[in-house]
């Protein structure tokens, strides 16, 4: 079994970032970026990254688990944080990777960055509302307004999710109900669900702030063109994720030099059968 090791940075402006180092004394580093609501309980095959010898590094994103919140926080300010940790572990160079919400924060860490990033990869994202044809009719019926809410007054959409997750809060294994034959049977399988239920509820054990927080930074503007990012970007997909497919297309057509790649037979969360490859992209860096 993988080693652990917890810990928590206290960033230049007083809050603090918990985090999970796995395989401290591994090899190359890497960063993983959980999904909304998601935290630093979120792994995706402990037994596969102590094979690999890849050391990753995850962390409760602010609002979540036991990272301090931070109000009005925008998509780009992730790099900052990402950058202390980074600082406060030692690491010169890391590799980063984002599942579902957090590919958004890998891409603008990617913006903001650079070459301190030595490779970065996303899978089962969404992309910009205002670059993905058709994004903004794709909404659900009951995202739409708390959207357009975020674009007039973000406060009060956030406030909006904080009430709308309220069950959620109370009981987390209602999140992860529903979806695509292939999540579905992940969540059902102990394996994979036990740490999807745990990610889950210390993502929202202090309520639903840090996730609100987290949607109306992907419904602002997110303040850099995708296709203006490093070339090489790899991104993943699961062919079940129909909700996500007309942002990985797009995705894979703007992003310069992307490295596509589709999982047939899986969902949204594809990269959790297929951790074994994601790692083989990042730990020859």
């Amino acid at each position: 079994m993988t080693e652990l090791h917890y810990g928590s940075v206290r960033l230049r402006d007083g809050r603090h970032l918990e985090f999970n180092d796995w395989n401290p004394g591994g090899g190359p580093p890497v960063v993983l970026l959980h999904g909304s609501p998601g935290s630093r309980h979120f792994h995706p095959d402990q037994q596969a990254t102590h094979a690999s010898g890849v050391r990753l590094i995850t962390y409760d994103r602010p609002g979540f688990g036991r990272s301090h919140r931070r109000e009005g926080r925008e998509l780009l300010d992730t790099a900052a944080d990402v950058d202390q940790l980074g600082d406060h572990l030692g690491l010169d160079r890391f590799a980063l990777v984002g599942i579902s919400a957090g590919g958004a924060h890998a891409l603008a860490c990617a913006h903001v960055l650079g070459d301190r990033l030595a490779t970065v990869g996303v899978a089962s994202m969404p992309g910009p509302l205002d670059e993905v044809p058709g994004a903004w009719d794709g909404l659900p019926t009951h995202v739409r307004p708390a959207a357009e809410m975020a674009r007039r007054d973000p406060a009060r959409a956030i406030r909006g999710v904080v009430r709308y997750m309220g069950p959620a809060v109370a009981e987390p294994a209602t999140f992860l109900r529903g979806g695509p034959p292939a999540d579905r049977a992940l969540i059902a399988d102990p394996d994979y669900g036990e740490m999807l239920l745990a990610d889950v509820a210390e993502a929202l054990r202090p309520g639903a702030e840090g996730f609100a927080d987290d949607m109306v930074t992907l419904w602002l503007p997110w303040g850099f063109p995708l296709a203006e990012l490093p070339a090489g970007i790899r991104v993943w997909h699961g062919a079940q994720d129909t909700r996500a497919e007309p942002d990985f297309e797009h995705l894979a057509a703007t992003l310069p030099g992307c490295v596509p790649v589709v999982w047939p037979d899986d969902g949204h969360y594809g990269i959790l059968r297929h951790w074994p490859e994601v790692l083989g992209a990042f730990k020859a860096y």
